[in-house]
């Protein structure tokens, strides 16, 4: 074993290692404090693995059962292909705790920015089969996005990230999709509500621009329901009904992006759930005129992933019907699942 105090030099040899400075000690790190391996030094993490570790460190009902996450660890099965009774839990798991009834399909694999681009080929496939059986050719390849986002850093999604760091970015090919005019909220909202409108006018007008100039040609329109990197933005709610409008009006998909916001640390389990009208203060957790068609998850769910609703029943041969067209190695991983 590497001494802690050659770690940094030992990565260095081989890979660019411009991490944080504490070792990570991973049998000593307790709760929300990480100790540092070299000199036993206990940090209050608030990183927490980019807001990814739900229970923190060592969490005791894990330690109590760590002999099955070892077991899960020994081998790794591709789940897309090979079933197991530890992958038959964790669907029925997420199915029962986190899975809105709304949005009824799942597709599970591995890192944020790869369910972000199943969400995408999901949208795609729904919207090119649309086009094709109404004698539109094979159109449907461009997503409606917002300035400030961030979706990820692979493929499709590079297309997407609008990140502060233009280092994420820089240099790597991207298509040219509508980018849109970011009508975040200032606050207090009561001294600038005529500016968020008068952004929120712009962006429904570019919004309504770019349908128009790719017509058939939009299959989706993605945000992240409070942006992340982007610097914490906040949108109102009667932003996403005219989204869901829009959505609705121009047959696309609606995604929201919860890769960052999901999991219960907004309030709710999903972000997007708090997006009620003011007068609706008992609904079942959603509101219809704000409901998406598909949210990306990841981070604290361990498994990445996408669950989608039923407007994709539209097409006959969606991506949940016809094989191989989402699909991974390992379908997210054995150990995340059982963790």
């Amino acid at each position: 074993m590497i001494n802690p105090h050659n770690v940094r030099s030992s990565i260095a040899k081989y890979m660019l290692a411009d991490g944080m400075d504490p070792i990570i000690d991973l049998e000593k790190s307790h709760g929300s404090w990480l100790v540092d391996a070299r000199d036993g030094k206990e940090y209050l993490d608030l990183f927490s693995m980019f807001a990814s570790m739900p229970v923190g460190y060592n969490h005791s009902y894990i330690l109590e059962h760590s002999e099955i996450l070892t077991k899960a660890a020994l081998n790794k099965p591709t789940n897309s292909d090979i079933y197991s009774t530890q992958m038959a839990h964790f669907v029925d798991t997420m199915g029962r705790i986190a899975q809105p009834e709304y949005l009824p399909h799942s597709f599970y694999i591995e890192g944020g920015g790869l369910a972000i681009e199943n969400a995408l080929k999901t949208a795609f496939d729904w919207k090119v089969r649309k086009n094709m059986e109404k004698g539109n050719g094979i159109l449907g390849s461009k997503i409606i996005h917002f300035k400030d986002c961030f979706h990820g850093r692979t493929g499709y999604t590079l297309s997407l990230t609008d990140s502060p760091d233009p280092r994420k970015t820089l240099y790597f090919p991207r298509f040219d999709w509508p980018r849109i005019t970011n009508p975040k909220i200032t606050f207090p909202i009561s001294d600038h509500l005529d500016d968020i409108v008068d952004s929120e006018r712009i962006a429904i007008s570019e919004i309504k621009d770019a349908f128009q100039q790719n017509k058939n040609d939009i299959a989706g329109i993605i945000i992240e329901p409070i942006q992340g990197e982007g610097g914490d933005n906040h949108f109102r709610d009667e932003f996403f009904k005219e989204l869901k409008t829009l959505s609705l009006e121009n047959e696309a998909l609606l995604i929201y992006d919860e890769v960052q916001t999901g999991i219960g640390i907004t309030g709710r389990m999903w972000a997007h759930q708090h997006l009620c009208k003011p007068e609706c203060h008992a609904c079942d957790n959603h509101c219809k005129d704000r409901e998406p068609d598909i949210i990306g998850f990841g981070k604290k769910t361990q498994v990445c992933g996408i669950f989608v609703g039923k407007r994709i029943e539209e097409v006959e041969n969606n991506v949940f019907k016809e094989s191989s067209r989402l699909n991974s190695t390992w379908g997210g991983n054995i150990v995340d699942m059982v963790r």
